[in-house]
Order: C-alpha cells, then sequence, then structure tokens
C-alpha cells in the first residue's frame, strides 16, 4: 500500500519527467550529430534496466576507452534521454559513452539503484568490444543522485562487507576503473538532509526508507563519504556555489585528499550560473568551463 511519501515521491517524478523530456527535446536538439548511437539495451529483465551507447562515428574502430554515466533525479525521477545532451558532449572527446537507467525508488528502494549500476558495468565490461570499447580503461560518471551511485561502486569495489550487504557479486577487476567524473552529488545521507535542497527528505527516504532505524542503517552503507579509501582512483569533482548541495562536495573533496586521493576539483563561485543541474544548459559560462576542464581531467588519464 502507497504511503503518503510514496505519493509525494510520484507526484514530483510526474512533475519533473514532464519538464525534463520537454527541455530534454529543446535543449538536445542536433547534439548527436557525428554520433553513432545504439538505444535501450537491456542489461536486466526489468524495463528500467536499460542503456544506449554514444560512439563518435569517425573514431578508429576499436579500442576507445569507456565512460559509464549514470543519470540524477533524486533516485526518484529523470532517464537516460533526457542525458543526451551531456553523454553526446562527453562521447565527443573520443569515448564510448554507455548512459545507463536503473531501476527508480520508491517502487525499487536501496540497494536496487546501486545492483543495477553493478550490473550495467558488469554487461558493459563482457559486451564492450561490440560496441568499439576497450574494457580495460573505464571511467564513470554522474551527477547528482547519479554521482553518489558512480562514487559508492568505486568505494564498494574495495570492500566486500558493503558489496554483500547490497547483495552485488560482480566487480570490475582490479586496475580496470581509471577514474570517477562527479558532478553536484549527494555523498553522506545524514549531512544531506540539513541541506538546503528542495524536497531533499523525499528524495534520500524514498530511496533509504521511511523508518529511522532503517534509514540511519542504510544511510551508513549508501553514503561514499563514509567509505573512503586510498584506492580510489583519480577523481574529477564540481558543483557550484549557488547549488544546495555544494557542500557535499566540498566535504567529500577533502576526505578524498585527507585520505591520499588524486582529486581534481571545480568549485564554482556565485558569480557563475552554476546552479544544480546546469551542466543541461552548455552555452552558459559554467558550462563551457567544466566541460573544457572534464575534456582535459580525462585526457590525463
Amino acid at each position: 500500500m502507497a504511503t503518503v511519501l510514496d505519493i509525494k515521491a510520484r507526484a514530483i517524478r510526474i512533475f519533473f519527467n514532464f519538464w525534463g523530456r520537454l527541455g530534454g527535446y529543446v535543449l538536445n536538439y542536433g547534439v548527436t550529430d557525428g554520433l553513432d548511437i545504439t538505444r535501450d539495451l537491456a542489461y536486466g529483465p526489468d524495463p528500467g534496466q536499460r542503456l544506449d551507447v554514444f560512439r563518435p562515428r569517425h573514431a578508429r574502430s576499436g579500442g576507445l576507452p569507456i565512460l559509464i554515466y549514470f543519470h540524477g533525479g533524486g533516485w526518484i525521477s529523470a532517464d537516460k534521454r533526457i542525458y543526451d545532451g551531456i553523454c553526446s558532449v562527453l562521447s565527443g572527446y573520443g569515448w564510448v559513452t554507455f548512459n545507463v537507467n536503473y531501476r527508480l525508488a520508491p517502487e525499487h528502494r536501496f540497494p536496487a539503484p546501486l545492483q543495477d549500476a553493478a550490473n550495467a558495468i558488469e554487461w558493459i565490461r563482457c559486451h564492450a568490444d561490440r560496441y568499439g570499447g576497450d574494457a580495460s580503461r573505464i571511467v564513470l560518471g554522474g551527477d547528482s543522485a547519479g554521482a553518489q551511485i558512480a562514487a559508492w561502486y568505486a568505494v564498494a569495489m574495495h570492500d566486500g562487507g558493503l558489496r554483500s550487504v547490497a547483495a552485488i557479486n560482480d566487480c570490475l577487476p582490479e586496475g580496470q576503473l581509471r577514474g570517477l567524473l562527479l558532478f553536484y552529488g549527494v555523498y553522506d545521507f545524514d549531512t544531506v538532509r540539513q541541506a538546503s535542497f528542495p524536497f531533499i527528505g523525499i528524495y534520500t527516504r524514498s530511496l533509504l526508507g521511511e523508518d529511522k532505524h532503517t534509514y540511519a542503517e542504510n544511510a551508513v552503507v549508501a553514503s561514499p563519504g563514509k567509505q573512503v579509501t586510498a584506492k580510489l582512483p583519480p577523481v574529477f569533482l564540481c558543483a557550484g556555489q549557488r547549488d544546495g548541495l555544494y557542500t557535499q562536495t566540498v566535504d567529500f573533496a577533502a576526505l578524498l585528499q585527507q585520505n591520499g586521493v588524486a582529486c581534481r576539483t571545480l568549485l564554482l563561485p556565485r558569480n557563475y550560473r552554476a546552479d544544480h543541474g546546469f551542466l543541461f544548459f552548455r552555452w552558459l559560462k559554467s558550462s563551457k568551463r567544466a566541460f573544457a576542464e572534464v575534456r582535459a581531467f580525462l585526457g590525463d588519464l
């Protein structure tokens, strides 16, 4: 039986998916020119377990590095098609980009999105050569909720206990994950509840559970910031001061640096238009700078 929280979460999903898809048609018009795209490949039986592949049309036939991207949406909304623009830009840098959907809360709570991420990554590792990708060179990326998913997978690779709690069996072999590309994410489910960010309580409780005890237990496991070790690959972190989740990035960057993880940060001041989701608006000064620094980071990898 649906709870009040579930009803609110679904209402938010309907609202944001309508405007997100409408905006996506406008913002992403023509952006996929020059790319070969394969749509809706299944990595699992659920309709939410689908991914798209973006490949530069004139790139060499094989051996391209792989970027796997997880969309945002508070774990309750959005989908990969809204992200055609972002993934097209990233693929244009010479990467085979896999744009991944995952099952959404509240119908599919923790750890379902993390399980889907692991299954998608394993599917990509096994099938990458069909799309010209080199599975020995993988970068994970994501924004907002997607950044949490990508970061969590990276820490869980080196923590069998985390994988066990999430019922995840397979992970990338040592050395294949070369980097993380994270935009305005959530990295601590305890501190984020105090953030001045719209609907943050609905988002987090829809994923981790309404019961306080259940939430507290799941928050420890699901927070990448609570699991940081020196084994993480190089990380690119980006957020703007105008974003209500800004301190999540600042605090996570400090944890990475304390643990000796190579971390490149782009923290955009208030005079930039770097609100949450600014990457969608590719003409903004903030987006242009972010994509330029991302290109340099990926090139260095």
